[in-house]
């Protein structure tokens, strides 16, 4: 009897695909992180994200949010840090 498709090769290409989701995902959540706590993204942090997810998912990550960042996306939260530190 001939099989018209594999399965496994759809749930191993799911998987996969929800892996590399879910690692783009920490990156940039680690890298929003490291901004609002340090100004800026640490060389150590990035070094550690291209060890554990690679290179490419991680330079993409923080291309994301520096872009976001150039676009106004994060800028309410550095403002508002701001003008609190202002008011000290």
């Amino acid at each position: 009897m001939r099989r018209f498709w594999d399965n496994t090769r759809e749930e191993e290409s799911l998987e996969e695909e929800t892996r590399t989701i879910d690692g783009n995902l920490d990156c940039e959540e680690q890298i929003m992180d490291d901004i609002e706590r340090f100004g800026r993204v640490r060389t150590s942090l990035m070094k550690n994200l291209r060890q554990n997810f690679g290179d490419k998912t991680a330079n993409r990550a923080l291309w994301r949010v520096s872009k976001r960042k150039t676009n106004g996306y994060l800028q309410e939260n550095s403002e508002s840090d701001h003008n609190n530190s202002l008011q000290s």
